[in-house]
């Protein structure tokens, strides 16, 4: 969440957050659920089927956007050039 917190104050375009699987899925851990795009209207619900570390990253994409941060991804870092795909759409786009 610390990572949120910098983002707002730096007025960020966008936060990525890397994680170990392809974004927030529905139906962890099955990577067919995973949810492509996320508007901040429904954060909390997302808030409340997130499991394990994927709570804190939606919290702090909640936090990162009312600090003024326009969109934040939550993308697999596992894979190559990982911010690079986030940024051309894997991933998940909260807004």
């Amino acid at each position: 969440r610390a990572a949120a917190m910098v983002a707002a104050a730096l007025k960020a375009e966008a936060l990525i957050l890397l994680t170990a699987v392809p974004g927030l899925m529905k139906k962890f851990p099955d990577e067919s659920t995973l949810i492509r795009q996320l508007p901040q209207s429904q954060l909390l619900a997302a808030s409340e089927a997130a499991q394990g570390r994927m709570k804190k990253k939606v919290l702090g994409a909640q936090e990162a956007l009312k600090g003024g941060v326009g969109r934040v991804i939550i993308a697999d870092g596992r894979i190559e050039k990982p911010i690079s795909a986030a940024l051309t759409g894997t991933g998940t786009v909260i807004q």
